[in-house]
């Protein structure tokens, strides 16, 4: 078992000025994702590329896009209602590249919902846990995430086979009856997940008793391990208390890449940051890289890296990494965009002439490698 790979926001190496994110990226491209205006895209929860297809979960709408390769939008996946191939929502997806198929999990229906590679309902495939998250492990089973779990369960994480049949739980959690979930800290990414307020990453080892430490994760004032299970603060929805300096999402590429949002607060800055490592063990926060702190960002963080939500997804298959513009974000730094489109700040000319040409309302897609080093 090796040890885990520390990942330090606060100890990097000091620039004369902050970078931008766009200066860690390489084969970077832009798409605008044109949507009816009946079903516009809001927020981008998961965007993953299956069969020159892009496939986008929208957070707030609970369902699937299914764009071409030029940002055409094609279809939705599966269908809302109460029939027996119909779901209540789309509460998260995933992809077997194995076996070709999408798997759609729906938390109202206590069901997984598979797809052909054209997008066809196959099966229904009922399970008995309450879950928020759902991911296709490299078995092939999947795991199911949650962190308020009714009754006397002590695990947040269990692992089904293809037919539905419960294999194992991992995960233990203690249970507190003042615990009020939150849905920006505590994951599971692709075998891979976090307690909530942990800034511990561990690694699922199916049928084996213990889980694998593999990443540790530093920023300013983060909360201390021991203190994770305290849920006295919970209690207080000041955001100072409930959100400040923990772990957000994550995202971990090849070679101990990895992406993350953490929240700091500092003398003069707080709020939610953009986090990288890239292959050579370079690592950039709030600290060396410009972020969402008042007069710290630039059009690439104000588009596309307003955490702690907007995360980009990972693609192991093409090594690479795809962002949707936060229209949320870009409706308020509308007027700051224009100005740095209008005084020449955006570096891309593809994005340039999406700026110049579509309206700002409109979904864009990023797609961008890490660069190995700086």
């Amino acid at each position: 078992m090796r040890d885990p790979t520390k990942i330090d926001f606060e100890n990097v190496k000091r620039l004369d000025t902050l970078i931008s994110p766009r200066d860690l990226m390489e084969e970077v491209e832009f798409r605008v994702l044109s949507t009816p205006d009946s079903i516009k895209l809001t927020i981008a929860q998961k965007i993953i590329e299956f069969n020159d297809r892009v496939l986008v979960l929208d957070k707030k709408k609970n369902i699937i896009f299914v764009f071409d390769s030029q940002g055409k939008f094609l279809q939705l996946v599966g269908q809302k209602g109460e029939g027996p191939k119909e779901f209540n929502e789309v509460t998260d997806f995933a992809v077997n590249t194995q076996n070709s198929k999408l798997y759609i999990f729906s938390r109202p229906d206590f069901a997984i919902f598979e797809f052909d590679e054209k997008f066809e309902f196959s099966r229904k495939i009922k399970i008995s846990d309450w879950a928020i998250q759902f991911d296709v492990l490299e078995s092939g089973n999947f795991a199911l995430y949650s962190f308020l779990v009714e009754g006397d369960d002590e695990y947040n994480i269990s692992i089904y086979d293809i037919s539905g049949k419960l294999l194992e739980k991992r995960m233990k959690f203690p249970r507190n009856d003042n615990y009020i979930p939150m849905d920006f800290s505590g994951f599971i990414q692709k075998g891979y997940y976090t307690y909530p307020r942990s800034s511990k990453i561990f690694q699922i080892n199916e049928g084996e008793n213990y889980d694998s430490l593999v990443y540790e994760v530093f920023f300013p004032n983060r909360i201390d391990e021991g203190e994770i299970f305290n849920y006295k603060n919970f209690l207080n929805f000041e955001r100072e208390e409930q959100k400040s300096n923990i772990l957000n999402s994550y995202e971990i590429g090849s070679h101990d890449e990895f992406i993350c949002y953490y929240d700091f607060k500092t003398a003069t800055n707080n709020g939610s940051t953009l986090g990288v490592r890239l292959k050579g063990g370079e690592t950039f926060g709030h600290l060396n890289m410009k972020h969402g702190a008042m007069g710290k960002g630039d059009v690439y963080v104000k588009m596309f890296f307003i955490g702690p939500y907007n995360i980009p997804s990972y693609s192991k298959k093409y090594d690479a990494y795809y962002v949707i513009s936060y229209i949320d974000a870009v409706s308020i730094y509308y007027e700051e965009i224009l100005d740095d489109l209008n005084s020449g700040k955006v570096k891309d000319a593809a994005l340039v002439e999406i700026l110049e040409n579509t309206s700002l309302e409109e979904p864009i897609l990023m797609k961008f490698k890490l660069k190995p080093k700086l």
